[in-house]
């Protein structure tokens, strides 16, 4: 029987394959420059217009071919695999595992990618030193896989890796109580990354329940109001 997991690699690895395994994507060079949005520069100086996956722009830059397919990607090595569970002292999830051995040291996935592993550790070491007392108890089980920009990350739960992803969110936290912005989702590594194949991974959001007074991550569907309401 296939497994989750093999439908969700399979999934990951056609994207990955068709050189689409990015969520930020930059249009050709002075092709459609004109207006606000986001920018970078190419090789030669000129600006590019910087697409993000599940905007209405991105989809006609698609649709239009604007998109030349991204550089393979190299696996990671087995040896630093083995290094980086050393190092954690246990196994990677499977998946995770299967997707940077097979697919990628890092480099597809959602927002700016999966981390190559070897920052990926440092990160994770640095969080045992630098992370709050509130979050000590969950430095070591918690493994920073992606940064979306502004300080918001999500990491994969290594304990139980089938039940929950976490993400941090400082930027609504209150002034002296940034212990907040550490939440966990409703979903494990294996769904996140279904979720991303499918474009319905949204950047994780920090919010305070109007009911109860708790700072939360946004449930899905008040992710898709906001959404709605921009």
């Amino acid at each position: 029987m296939i497994s989750e997991d093999d439908l969700v690699f399979e999934a990951v690895r056609t994207r990955v394959e068709s050189g689409d395994h990015l969520d930020e994507r930059c249009g050709p060079p002075g092709i459609d420059i004109a207006g606000g949005g986001a920018f970078t520069y190419a090789a030669d100086g000129r600006l590019q217009r910087v697409y993000l996956r599940g905007t209405p722009e991105y989809t006609a830059a698609h649709v239009a071919g604007l998109f030349e397919p991204l550089p393979p990607l190299t696996p990671a090595l087995c040896d630093a695999v083995e290094e980086c569970e050393a190092l954690l002292g246990r196994s990677l999830p499977s998946l995770l595992r299967r997707c940077y051995l097979e697919l990628g040291d890092g480099g597809f996935g959602p927002a700016n990618g999966l981390e190559p592993l070897r920052v990926m550790l440092r990160d994770y070491e640095e969080q045992q030193q630098s992370w709050p007392e509130a979050w000590q108890p969950m430095a070591r089980a918690l493994l920073p896989i992606c940064h979306w920009g502004c300080g918001i990350a999500s990491y994969v739960d290594l304990t139980d890796p089938s039940l929950r992803m976490w993400a941090i969110d400082p930027n609504p936290a209150p002034a002296g109580h940034h212990e907040v912005s550490l939440f966990p989702q409703h979903f494990g590594i294996a769904e996140w990354m279904r979720r991303w194949v499918e474009g319905t991974l949204h950047q994780p959001w920090l919010l305070q329940d109007q009911k109860t007074g708790r700072w939360r991550g946004a449930t899905d569907a008040e992710t898709g109001s906001a959404l709605e309401a921009r």
